[in-house]
């Protein structure tokens, strides 16, 4: 047979003369719109209707031909399919096109075009149906579908291999953070830009640890809006086909899903409800791992990201080719929706939604009996059956199976668990140097000045150490040093941390289990309780009432020849029972303790740097500034890294001829780490998200409270906040029930431990990047656990 040369552009003429030849076919064409191939719909003379491809140059024969074989095997690959299409949830056989074989039974033509260049061509089975892009009544029936269909498309193709399945292709979403780093110069717009950047840093955090954990196969990986076919117009109808077979690749299993929400859920005012619809309808039909649910949103994403960057480069190369345009403007469109979101949220949710739960595990029991042989038997273990967690991201903790769960109380991971930009400057600068503070380095004095401009004036110099205990410890020294004293005055109920000098000033901890008491040079005042304590409301005439307390203690002092060496109290009570201290208390207590000679220390440790969402420290919010600072916990996100901040004339009085060296306090990694934290806490807006979120959430538990009676008390300022159970009016501590309580939402993966004298207030402290979404996930949980717990009574 002679070679059959076409030219360019074809015409439809040339097209009915290949198709009588090679497949004895009289057809009518119509050339179709196509990316860089030919299409055509034929009609035959008996009204059949076919489709022909001829492919590009650049297309092998061995794409084809295994674009053909899987059409093949779907034709033949069993599914369990439902019977029935009034079960919205489910799809009935879709079709998918087949291949039509020559009269010498090829199922490729070989064609050369005006270069000698060979272009082959394939004649295909016609699927009949209205576009799903072109369908005006998509609806929750149809994602239904959408979802049914795509996972039994994911069964079919689990056995399916080609050797030609494992190619690169830009439009495999495993590429999609090379794609977005090669083209992103091609977007000009700095908005533009800055949302891709956006998905790029939430695939190397949220999708680049968990690749090796992905299942992969060959997938479709193009099931979009003009691929999916309905059976009808009609707000009724069903999913009926599937076409194109081009962009297929061996990838994620996942990433099919991710291809065809993302076009799915393109303009639609809803589009987090069709990414949920879509998702929990596949996992019914074709169980989703967690991480694949944990990455899915980051791909949707990644599919958006990688359709506008090949756009950009396409509409440059070829500015006049209008098909190029068609899914730009919606896909920056859905990209702004989505970035309104938070992608480890949506992992979560959708996690909850498709009913993930933990697996069993041996390494539960392994590794406790390790940590009995190894450790002290004084560690303690959250939960009846302890958790293994392996990652932290954000406001989420995961277990060793990728599971979520909601963090509540880790404070220390202030900035969110792992965030991307602590953790680079920490690297960064580890694979640097790192040294003392003898030799001269930046960041000490970029970091010192940063953290200063923060604090008011009189604050004006640092000294960094490696915990909040060694900061409290030095403390004391600073204040022994300025005051000539070591008669300090404590709430009852403070903890200050967990070296020698830490406890002694600790009653949580002097007066707890195993302690020995008070020391005769610490005298204890009573704990500012606005709610349990003898005084109530949070007036000012409430708060100068409870500093009258350590006042008349000053006055036994100055009487007894004692000179007062200082107080240090906690900006806001941690274990004392997430409490808020009435108005005017610290300023009261202040005044009185300058006015014997003493100096004011506020504990910053676990609620400082912008935690209270109004102030940057807890302490402004009572209106004072205290003469020495010690901070903590959330200053290096989980890094060890602690501060004391005072005023100049203390500092001087510290130097004695001693000198006072720390090793690693002060370092150029942990100054890299702090400034980050500093950073981040201004640019993300997070001490804003601080009091917004905290006021929603005391907002929603105030209300439950008023259907929830073990609900005695909530308080808080930011995202500092505690919630009181008592049994009556009478506030008899509810601490069985908030046990109970905290192993309840366990369950539902909720991470929440107590605090309190009582050990029944629920300690809120999480990662300053909880939102709404928490919030709300959060409260209608809790609501859920107290019903149940007034059921059993």
């Amino acid at each position: 047979m002679s070679q059959d040369i076409i030219t360019n552009p074809i015409s439809t003429q040339q097209i009915v003369e290949l198709v009588l030849k090679h497949y004895g076919l009289d057809v009518t064409a119509k050339q179709l719109p196509g990316y860089i191939d030919f299409n055509f719909l034929l009609t035959s003379s008996d009204g059949m209707r076919f489709i022909l491809k001829i492919a590009n140059a650049d297309e092998p024969m061995a794409e084809l031909a295994m674009q053909n074989a899987l059409m093949n095997h779907l034709q033949h690959s069993p599914s369990d399919r439902a019977p029935n299409k009034e079960t919205t949830s489910s799809c009935d056989s879709f079709e998918t096109p087949l291949p039509i074989k020559t009269r010498q039974q090829q199922d490729i033509v070989t064609l050369f075009d005006e270069n000698g260049q060979p272009r082959f061509m394939r004649l295909l089975s016609f699927v009949d149906g209205v576009f799903f892009a072109n369908h005006s009544k998509i609806g929750e029936r149809q994602y239904q579908q959408l979802g049914a269909m795509t996972a039994q498309l994911s069964k079919q193709t689990a056995g399916f291999t080609h050797p030609s399945a494992n190619r690169y292709l830009d439009w495999d979403l495993k590429q999609a953070p090379h794609v977005i780093d090669s083209k992103i110069d091609y977007l000009k717009d700095d908005t533009q830009r800055a949302q891709i950047e956006t998905i790029r840093a939430m695939l190397a955090q949220q999708l680049t640890p968990f690749d090796e954990k992905l299942p992969q196969a060959v997938i479709h990986n193009d099931i979009n809006d003009y691929n999916l076919l309905l059976d009808s117009a009609e707000e009724s109808a069903n999913i009926s086909g599937l076409i194109d077979f081009g962009d297929m690749v061996h990838s994620y299993r996942v990433n099919e899903l991710a291809i065809a929400i993302t076009y799915a859920m393109l303009d639609t005012e809803e589009p987090l409800n069709v990414i949920k619809t879509i998702t929990q309808s596949y996992h019914e039909h074709n169980p989703l791992l967690p991480v694949e649910l944990w990455v899915l949103f980051p791909l949707i994403c990644a599919r958006l990201a990688t359709s506008v960057c090949n756009s950009a480069k396409a509409i440059l190369e070829e500015p006049d080719n209008d098909y190029l345009l068609i899914s730009a403007k919606p896909a920056w469109r859905a990209i702004e929706k989505l970035l309104s979101f938070d992608a480890k949220t949506i992992g979560f949710e959708l996690q909850r939604l498709c009913n993930i739960t933990p697996f069993a595990s041996n390494r539960h029991d392994d590794i406790i009996a390790k940590r009995k042989e190894n450790l002290f038997q004084t560690l303690s273990i959250s939960y009846q059956q302890p958790l293994i967690i392996e990652r932290g991201q954000g406001q989420y903790l995961l277990d060793e199976n990728d599971i979520a769960y909601l963090d509540m109380v880790n404070n220390v991971c202030h900035v969110g668990h792992c965030h991307p930009k602590v953790v680079a400057a920490g690297q960064t600068q580890m694979a640097t140097l790192n040294t003392n503070t003898r030799y001269l380095h930046q960041n000490l004095v970029d970091y010192s000045q940063a953290l200063l401009e923060t604090m008011p004036d009189e604050l004006s110099v640092v000294m960094f150490v490696n915990s909040g205990s060694e900061a409290n410890e030095l403390a004391m020294r600073l204040m022994q040093c300025a005051t000539g004293s070591q008669e300090l005055l404590v709430v009852d109920g403070a903890y200050h941390g967990h070296t020698n000098k830490a406890i002694e000033i600790s009653p949580y901890k002097f007066n707890g289990p195993g302690g020995e008491g008070a020391a005769d040079n610490i005298h204890i005042v009573p704990m500012p309780d606005p709610y349990r304590g003898e005084i109530k409301g949070m007036s000012e005439a409430s708060g100068r009432q409870y500093a009258q307390y350590a006042v008349d203690k000053i006055n036994h002092l100055s009487n007894s020849g004692k000179q007062l060496g200082g107080f240090i109290c906690e900006s806001l009570q941690g274990v004392g029972g997430n409490l808020i201290m009435p108005n005017g208390y610290l300023k009261t207590v202040y005044q009185a303790v300058r006015a014997a000679g003493g100096i004011c220390i506020a504990d910053e440790v676990q609620v400082g740097f912008g935690r209270v969402g109004s102030h940057w420290w807890a302490f402004e919010t009572q209106d004072v500034v205290p003469d020495i600072v010690t901070l903590g916990k959330p200053i290096g996100n989980g890094h060890p890294l602690a501060a004391v901040v005072t005023t100049k004339a203390i500092a001087d009085a510290f130097v004695t001829g001693m000198e006072y060296f720390n090793t690693f306090g002060g370092n150029p990694v942990s100054c890299a780490i702090g400034h980050a934290v500093l950073d981040t806490i201004k640019s993300e807006n997070l001490r804003e998200n601080a009091l917004d979120t905290g006021n929603y959430f005391m907002a929603q538990l105030r209300e439950l409270a008023a259907t929830q009676p073990l609900i005695g008390d909530v308080r808080g300022l930011g995202l500092f906040i505690g919630a009181e159970l008592v049994l009556d009016e009478q506030l008899t501590p509810a601490t069985e029930q908030a046990k109970a309580l905290c192993e309840i939402l366990k369950r539902q993966h909720i991470l929440l431990s107590l605090d309190g004298p009582h050990n029944n207030v629920l300690k809120i402290k999480p990662p300053i990047v909880f939102n709404r979404a928490n919030v709300d996930y959060f409260v209608s949980q809790l609501d859920c656990a107290l019903s149940s717990l007034s059921a059993q009574e």
